[in-house]
């Protein structure tokens, strides 16, 4: 634990944070996103460590069938980023975006539950 708690959320660093959001995203996050980053807590991890992280819990959850995204249709990086995780492009919705160009935005999905026949030891019911 030692060794990742760097990228823990603090109220130390969570003006890098706000400033690396703005270099990085379009979309300008208000003060009270912030608040809510450092209220989660264990879920304020940065980058893969934050996906990682949520889609463990979903995992151990076990009531979470899907996860649902949105990306930027021209952000070819966050795209190849998820599809590395399983997310897949099931739809595009125009104009999401407000303020930026262009305005129009994938939704990436991945399917959390497990096709039947695979894992049974862990599957308690059949559904």
């Amino acid at each position: 634990l030692k060794g990742s708690s760097y990228l823990d959320v603090t109220p130390h660093n969570i003006k890098q944070l706000k400033r690396l959001n703005q270099v990085i995203f379009p979309v300008s996050y208000n003060d009270k996103f912030y608040k809510d980053v450092l209220e989660v807590g264990e879920l304020a991890k940065l980058g893969t460590k934050m996906l990682n992280h949520v889609l463990n819990i979903c995992e151990k959850d076990g009531t979470f069938d899907n996860i649902y995204l949105h990306v930027q249709i021209s952000n070819e990086s966050a795209i190849d980023f998820y599809r590395k995780f399983g997310f897949e492009i099931i739809e595009t919705k125009k104009n999401y975006y407000k303020r930026i160009e262009p305005a129009d935005a994938h939704v990436l999905q991945k399917n959390l539950k497990v096709p039947s026949g695979q894992n049974a030891d862990v599957q308690k019911t059949d559904n």
